[in-house]
């Protein structure tokens, strides 16, 4: 799947992105009114309409808080895990990937017949991005999770790993039990891209001649993959037409590009109080992201940070180096090209919007791309 986008492009990472001037305001009103559609009727004012259309999502994200409660059940084992699964449902992230699983919903004809079942699935696909949370939490000895002590941390990894597990086999019976036939492949295909991805990350630490396929690469499967699932879910399960979905699909790609590239940019724009976990984390563990990748492309700074790299790898990597780093990340330019593929695959999830049917879905799903890029503080999970 990676590959095969690739080849579609049609842009190399580093460009700076073509405005789109239909995208600028996505908002648009006229007289008061939304445009007129083709049948000569007016619609409902733009911001009552979206309003109304924003209330609707949050009840059925509060059906997805409901069905996530149940899957998080006790099986009546009791003891840790009980105590495990508790924490797990109160540990509530932005629900990103149920959201964008919704919205991609009510492109199809069967959404209202569906819409319950949609829910459902934005449950399902949390506790994919769940499990995988505390999987990556276990390799990466991670002591905090958006402030709170990491499962890992508080039962130990053994426990941990069992957790995670759990987690998928319950989604494994919900996709059986429930009927969910026609994605079922879909979260198959997203769990073993995230594995891969996650393999092809292992393979790179510590590495100084990573290149940028290679991170976009293992970036498709930590993050795209999960998106792209969410979309492509939602827009099987509501009945979208074959070209509605492949849109949703790059649409989720792209998007999930973009949440990776901004969340690396953020390890070296926040501190560790307000991100609730330490920064250039994934510099100390080796891993190489896009911002450093582009900055020892830099020969003026790459010896400085193969050196800073081999700090890491001793384990004496500190508040001094992790200044240095910073500044020469900075300094060679690494965060500004960064920024601009964050931007650039922003612009490729907004011309995926284009063709969706217009029933204010392409207005929140703007809403949500360029909310995010505007938010510097604030790291969703």
């Amino acid at each position: 799947m990676y590959r095969e986008l690739e080849k579609t492009k049609g842009q190399e990472p580093g460009k700076e992105m073509r405005q789109n001037p239909e995208q600028e305001n996505l908002l648009e009103v006229k007289g008061g009114f939304r445009k007129e559609a083709e049948d000569g009727t007016r619609r409902e004012p733009e911001k009552t309409f979206l309003q109304k259309l924003e209330e609707e999502i949050r009840q059925e994200l509060d059906r997805t808080e409901a069905y996530l409660a149940d899957y998080l059940r006790d099986p009546g084992f009791g003891g840790s895990v009980e105590m495990i699964l508790q924490d797990l449902a109160v540990s509530k992230g932005k629900r990103l990937r149920p959201r964008l699983l919704l919205m991609a919903g009510r492109c199809g004809k069967d959404f209202t017949a569906v819409r319950d079942r949609l829910s459902r699935l934005g449950a399902l696909v949390e506790l994919v991005h769940m499990a995988s949370l505390i999987h990556d939490d276990i390799v990466d000895d991670a002591p905090l999770r958006r402030g709170r002590m990491t499962t890992q941390a508080k039962y130990g990894k053994d426990r941990a790993v069992y957790a995670g597990d759990l987690l998928l086999s319950r989604i494994v019976q919900s996709l059986f039990r429930d009927g969910f036939h026609r994605v079922g492949v879909c979260f198959g295909d997203a769990v073993e891209a995230m594995c891969l991805g996650e393999i092809g990350q292992m393979e790179c630490r510590f590495r100084e001649d990573v290149t940028v396929e290679q991170y976009m690469r293992n970036i498709y499967g930590k993050t795209a993959a999960l998106c792209r699932l969410a979309c492509t879910a939602g827009a099987v399960e509501s009945g979208c037409e074959k070209i509605v979905q492949r849109h949703l699909e790059e649409l989720g790609v792209h998007f999930g590009y973009m949440f990776q590239i901004r969340d690396d940019l953020l390890d070296f724009t926040s501190d560790t109080a307000r991100e609730g976990k330490k920064t250039q984390t994934d510099f100390r563990e080796g891993i190489l992201t896009l911002p450093v990748i582009y900055a020892m492309e830099n020969p003026a700074y790459r010896p400085e940070l193969c050196a800073l790299l081999r700090k890491a790898r001793e384990g004496s990597f500190d508040r001094e180096e992790s200044a240095r780093l910073v500044e020469a990340v900075t300094a060679s330019g690494g965060i500004d090209r960064a920024a601009a593929d964050m931007k650039m695959y922003a612009q490729k999830a907004l011309e995926s919007i284009d063709i969706l049917p217009d029933s204010g879905v392409r207005s929140l799903f703007g809403g949500l791309i360029c909310g995010l890029l505007r938010t510097k503080a604030d790291r969703p999970s």
